[in-house]
């Protein structure tokens, strides 16, 4: 039990040092480097996909304005191709993710998770494993902060207890604006500390793009 505190003490740390950017402010010029990963104003390419997959869900999706670089999509297949964000349930992909916005996408070896979903989803385990979340599934919460003035809550997702899910082994940020539930976070590749600075990063880049914007 001591040791989940001091975690989660130091989560809250780590959280509240990325909290002097806000969402509005201009990117800066430097590309800071976060637990080894540099991150880069996100191309014209990634902001054209938000602004596509606004539309066709019909509510605002999480956009990056700055990724990491040589970030690109994980690659799904021709029937279900995976984008940096997305639409879900699109094609050839599960009809039951209809609705949700899904981004998955890899850089070096770190793997990155970005998700909408259509309401507001109270359960977290349900928020960030989806239409395919199943009875027993369930997060670890780490955490709670506020980042670029959104406060969300960080959990981790054992793989035992979300077989299947795109988030699993993940360090996940939740939170839900304008009727909507999003979730974005890194493979827990080098652990918690370095992980949540990864989030952290990003979600301060994060901008929420509109149907019509």
């Amino acid at each position: 039990m001591w040791l989940r505190l001091a975690v989660r003490a130091w989560i809250v740390v780590v959280l509240a040092t990325g909290c002097s950017t806000t969402g509005s402010g201009k990117p800066a010029s430097t590309s800071p480097r976060i637990a080894g990963i540099e991150f880069i104003q996100a191309p014209a390419f990634v902001l054209a996909e938000c602004h596509s997959t606004a539309r066709q869900v019909g509510y605002a999706v999480p956009c990056p304005r700055r990724i990491p670089t040589s970030l690109h999509p994980l690659g799904g297949t021709s029937k279900c191709p995976v984008a940096i964000i997305g639409p879900a349930g699109q094609g050839g992909c599960s009809h039951q993710w209809r609705g949700w916005v899904v981004g998955s996408s890899i850089a070096g070896q770190e793997h990155l998770v970005i998700q909408a979903a259509p309401t507001v989803v109270v359960d977290p385990a349900k928020a960030i494993d989806g239409p395919g979340w199943y009875p027993g599934a369930t997060v670890q919460l780490l955490g709670t902060s506020t980042i670029a003035g959104q406060t969300v809550k960080l959990y981790d997702v054992p793989p035992a207890t979300n077989d299947g899910s795109a988030f699993a082994g993940h360090v996940v940020m939740v939170w839900s604006s304008g009727g909507h539930t999003y979730s974005l976070g890194f493979h827990n590749l080098t652990g918690v500390r370095a992980t949540t600075k990864l989030d952290t990063e990003l979600m301060r880049w994060i901008k929420l793009v509109e149907p019509a914007s």
